[in-house]
Formats: structure tokens, sequence, C-alpha cells
């Protein structure tokens, strides 16, 4: 099943059940099974009363230190972004902690959709002192947060925690990102930081799990560590 899929384009209906049960000499049960596999991994998808068809290929992004923005140019698919939310609030006692700041301190809080051609990817949430980036509008969120934060407010990302786990998309998310409740996503919480160890900003962002793929380079404890940018 898998080699057939890899000669197949992305869009492409499968041959029917009963067929490829026969062209293979395998249980119908034994190609459903293989089927469900596939449907897993997002190679397949399912869609009820018209049979199963190939999945658009995985964005695979390595975690470095690279924009979302850049990391879909490299892939050569066109970024964008569209706004969700964007507001400013005072910081609760977590965000304090978490970017290192009083208890109160102005924040921005946005929320955007990440996209490649056109396609919604990941629902990215990001906090930052307005101390940090006066002035920051709406108008500058169109594309990478990190070229807006180094050209004007000369704010440079050196490294990034990252922590990463599998979850189930919320409503919310599930609007966003036109996708239905059972569809297994990957939830990101990062923390930047600047050459001199100052949190710049953190973020929460949630990437589709049949559509963004995760690599990291792995070295021994003396080895660098790698971060991740939204």
């Amino acid at each position: 099943m898998r080699e057939l899929v890899a000669t197949l384009s992305t869009g492409q209906r499968l041959p029917s059940e009963r067929e490829l049960a026969v062209r293979w000499n395998v249980s119908r049960m034994t190609l459903r099974h293989a089927t469900d596999m596939l449907v897993a991994e997002g190679l397949l998808v399912r869609r009820q009363g018209t049979g199963t068809f190939v999945a658009g290929r995985p964005v695979i992004r390595a975690l470095g230190l690279t924009s979302f923005s850049q990391d879909m140019r490299s892939r050569g698919l066109r970024p964008g972004s569209l706004l969700v939310s964007f507001r400013t609030l005072p910081a609760d006692t977590a965000l304090a902690g978490a970017l290192q700041v009083v208890l109160d301190e102005p924040l921005f809080q946005f929320t955007r959709v990440r996209l490649g051609d056109g396609e919604p990817l990941a629902v990215e949430t990001t906090w930052l002192p307005v101390a940090s980036a006066p002035g920051l509008s709406e108008a500058d969120l169109s594309g990478s947060l990190y070229e807006v934060l180094a050209k004007r407010y000369g704010i440079i990302t050196t490294t990034a925690r990252i922590a990463i786990e599998p979850i189930l998309p919320d409503e919310r998310v599930q609007t966003l990102l036109g996708i239905d409740g059972g569809q297994a996503c990957l939830r990101l919480r990062m923390v930047d930081s600047d050459a001199d160890g100052r949190v710049v900003m953190v973020a929460n962002c949630v990437y589709r799990g049949d559509k963004y793929h995760l690599l990291a380079d792995v070295a021994d404890a003396a080895g660098a560590t790698t971060g991740v940018r939204p």
C-alpha cells in the first residue's frame, strides 16, 4: 500500500477497497488495516461518501533558529499569516515569570494562523513586553515577527527553549485550521531569548499533525541545544 501511495499524486483517489483486495489477493480486513495506518500517518485522507485520497505531503521542519516565513520559503512554499486577534494586557503571574517581567507589566498578545501556499498549518499565540517593541501594530504581523524585531528594534533571538506535546485540538483551533476534533496536532511552547539571556517573547503554537513534521538533530550532553521559532 505504501508503495502504491508513493506513485500517486496529491489529491488522487485510491482504487476501491474491493479492487485492491483482488489485485493483491489479500482480505479486505487486512487492506483496511493498512489503510488505517497510512491515514494515521497523514499520508491518506478519507472523505465520507467519496473514497480515500492521497493527502498533501507534510512540511518537514528542522528544529532550528529559522522563522516560519524563512522555513516556508526554503521549501518552495509561499508563507502567509492571518491575524486573529491583537491586544495589550497586564502580565499575570505565569506570564510575568515566563517573560521575567514584573506583575502587571503591559504585554502584547496576538494570535495568528500561519499559512503555507494559503493552507492553514499552525495557530500561534505570542506574548512580548510592550516596552520591548513600542509602536508594534497589527500591520507589522503579516510576515515574520523576527524580521520586524531585528530591523526596527534591534532585538535578535539567539536561543529558544521548547516543549513539545501531542494534543487534540479544541473547537477554536479546529475552526482556525479547518480540521476536525480527531486530527492530532503538535503543541509547541516556546521561550525565546537574546544573546544576553534576556527573554524576548513566549509563544504557544499548535501545528497540524497531518501537515507538519518536526525533525531534530540530537547531540550528547556536551552538544549545543537547538531551538525553534514560530
